[in-house]
C-alpha cells in the first residue's frame, strides 16, 4: 500500500449507529421509489433477486424496468412490483427517471447497444443516487469517456474481475486497492469492491471493511441481490456511503445466516435475500 490509509471496520455498533427509524406516520411514499434496471430474456433471475432485495429492504415501491419476457416470471415471483418495460423499440429518451429516488443498474442487462444507450441515458440526465453493477460496470468499462459523467451519489459495486476491466490488470489486492482509493478520489464516487473482504472506498479518501459474510455467497446472483440492497436503501434517504456499508453489512449477515441454516456448499443467492428479514429483526429493535 503507498500510503498508510486510516480505515473504519464495519461492527455491528457501528451499523447500529446508522440505521434509521421508520417513522410511524410513514406511507409507501415516505420509504422511496426504487428503480432496477435489470435482467434480459437470458437472465431474468437477475431482474427477480435484484429486485427482491429491494423491496425487503424496505424501500416503500419498486419499479423494475425489465423486458417483455420476464414480465411473467418478475410477477409470479414477486407481485409487489411495478413494471417498466425496456424492449427495444422503446425510446431511450421516453424513460423519465426524475420520479425515482434512486435507480439501481445493472444485473443481468446485457453488453448490447441497447444496454448501452439506456445507461448513457440515465448517467446524462440522473440526479438522484445511482447504483451500477454487473453488466453497468462493463459497460462503463466500455467506454471509459462516460467516466466525466459520474457523480458524487454514483456507488459502484464492481467484483475483482469487473474492476480489473474498469481500470486495469492488477497482480496483488494491495495494488488493487491503491486503484480503487485513487479512482474514487479522482472521479468522485464510492466503489464498494466485492471479495473475501469488501473494501469501501470515498470520494474523500474513507475506507471501510466488511466483516460480515462467508464463501457460500460465492454464488450466482448474489451481486444481484446487493445491487437491490443498495438502491433500496437509497431510496429511503441513505447517503451513498451509508448506503454502501450498510448494504454490505447486511448482505453478508444475511449471507451469514443462510450459512448456518444451509451450509456454505448449499446455500444460494435466494437464500441470501430471505434472510435480509432476519437483519432488521436484530438490527430494529
Amino acid at each position: 500500500m503507498k500510503t498508510k490509509q486510516s480505515e473504519t471496520l464495519l461492527s455491528s455498533e457501528y451499523i447500529s449507529s446508522l440505521i434509521r427509524k421508520r417513522k410511524p406516520s410513514g406511507h409507501k411514499g415516505t420509504f422511496g421509489h426504487a428503480l432496477i434496471v435489470a435482467g434480459s430474456t437470458e437472465k431474468t433471475g437477475a431482474a427477480i433477486l435484484s429486485s427482491t432485495a429491494a423491496l425487503k429492504s424496505g424501500c416503500g415501491l419498486l419499479t423494475a424496468a425489465i423486458p417483455t419476457s420476464a414480465v411473467t416470471p418478475l410477477m409470479c415471483r414477486l407481485p409487489e412490483a411495478m413494471v417498466l418495460l425496456r424492449d427495444m423499440d422503446l425510446a431511450i429518451s421516453s424513460v423519465d427517471i426524475s420520479t425515482y429516488d434512486a435507480i439501481g443498474f445493472g444485473p443481468g442487462v446485457g453488453v448490447k447497444k441497447e444496454s448501452a444507450a439506456l445507461l448513457f441515458h440515465i448517467l446524462y440526465q440522473h440526479q438522484q443516487p445511482l447504483v451500477i453493477d454487473a453488466d453497468g460496470i462493463t459497460l462503463l468499462a466500455q467506454n471509459k469517456g462516460w467516466f466525466e459523467l459520474l457523480k458524487p451519489n454514483i456507488i459502484l459495486t464492481p467484483h475483482v474481475g469487473e474492476f480489473d476491466r474498469l481500470t486495469k490488470k492488477h497482480t496483488s489486492h494491495i495494488s488493487r486497492f491503491d486503484t480503487q482509493l485513487a479512482f474514487s478520489k479522482k472521479h468522485k464516487v464510492t466503489l464498494l469492491l466485492k471479495g473475501p473482504q469488501t473494501t469501501i472506498t470515498t470520494a474523500d479518501g474513507k475506507v471501510f471493511k466488511n466483516t460480515t459474510g462467508n464463501n457460500g455467497m460465492a454464488t450466482a446472483g448474489s451481486g444481484d441481490v446487493l445491487t437491490g440492497i443498495i438502491t433500496s436503501l437509497c431510496a429511503q434517504g441513505y447517503a451513498a456511503v451509508e448506503a454502501s456499508c450498510l448494504g454490505a453489512y447486511l448482505h453478508g449477515y444475511a449471507g451469514d445466516l443462510a450459512a448456518s441454516k444451509l451450509s456454505k456448499t448449499s446455500m444460494i443467492a435466494s437464500n441470501i435475500a430471505e434472510n435480509i428479514s432476519e437483519f432488521f429483526r436484530e438490527f430494529e429493535r
